[in-house]
């Protein structure tokens, strides 16, 4: 198969593609730019631009390098003609080729356009025709934007868009999570970040920040919590002024994507938000070139 770089110059013709594949998606040319360009990796697609790969690596919190698929679309004139299989092949081999060990599909790094793989979706069937595997599965979620919650007594939550607390914020998110520091910093530059503080000790502390709209619009995430503040109502409180967000952008739900941890899934249930798709997030060991 032959490949060529599909550059930023191309993004309207990636975003048509996309269109053709999966019209219910709605993806914006700023969504995929943010997922498929402004980080390290390649973009490759064939001369007619009916098939395109995005993939990058990343290296895990043991310090190993991972690569994974951000983007994998072939179009409808494209099908069945073994594009998508030729496509992973190409992409596990210039994984291997920088060292990762193996590859996954489904929304490890950041600014992913989609945390996963939909349980029985055309990807799937291919992913496990490939040789991957299922790593873990989860539902994601919908609330309405009508949800709200008051925040417990002591705790403040407001937007994060003066620089005492966007300081602050970059602060905590450093210090408690740093994993999740891309994305937060991304929700602060949207104006996006909202920030949960309360008084411990005679000082100012962020307990929580609750984002939305970092890769995708109407998306939550993150929604993070200082474990001394869990199960206060921190976080559904959060998730109440997301929710206002999205109100007055005339959304009706708010979607809650990635809930693969069992902490997500119990609270995504509290606020009796409800379930939607069912991801995989699936793997594959790069074993040679």
């Amino acid at each position: 198969m032959e490949l060529i770089p599909f550059g930023v110059d191309r993004i309207d013709d990636l975003v048509g593609l996309l269109l053709r594949c999966a019209p219910h998606e709605d993806l914006t040319p700023d969504e995929v730019l943010t997922a498929c360009h402004e980080q390290p990796g390649i973009v490759m697609g064939t001369p007619d631009g009916e098939s395109v790969l995005a993939v990058g690596v990343g290296r895990e919190i043991d310090g190993s390098l991972t690569a994974s698929i951000r983007l994998l679309a072939v179009g409808p004139n494209a099908q069945r003609s073994g594009n998508g299989k030729a496509l992973l092949a190409h992409a596990e081999q210039w994984a291997w080729e920088r060292g990762a060990a193996r590859i996954v599909i489904g929304g490890s790094l950041p600014f992913s356009l989609w945390p996963g793989i939909a349980e029985e979706s055309p990807a799937d069937f291919l992913a496990q025709a490939c040789g991957y595997a299922v790593e873990t599965e989860w539902d994601s979620y919908a609330l309405p934007v009508t949800y709200r919650a008051e925040p417990p007594a002591g705790v403040v939550i407001r937007r994060a868009v003066h620089d005492s607390d966007v300081t602050q914020v970059h602060l905590a998110s450093a210090a408690k999570w740093s994993r999740q520091s891309d994305e937060i910093a991304r929700a602060l530059e949207h104006g996006t970040c909202h920030v949960a503080v309360a008084q411990i000790d005679g000082e100012e502390e962020v307990v929580g920040l609750g984002c939305h709209s970092v890769t995708r619009a109407g998306w939550a995430g993150p929604l993070v919590i200082d474990q001394r503040w869990t199960r206060q109502g921190v976080g559904s409180a959060l998730l109440g002024q997301m929710c206002r967000d999205l109100m007055i952008a005339e959304f009706t739900e708010l979607t809650i994507p990635e809930t693969s941890d069992v902490r997500m899934q119990s609270f995504c249930a509290a606020v009796e938000a409800k379930p939607t798709i069912r991801y995989r997030r699936m793997v594959k060991t790069i074993t040679h070139g």
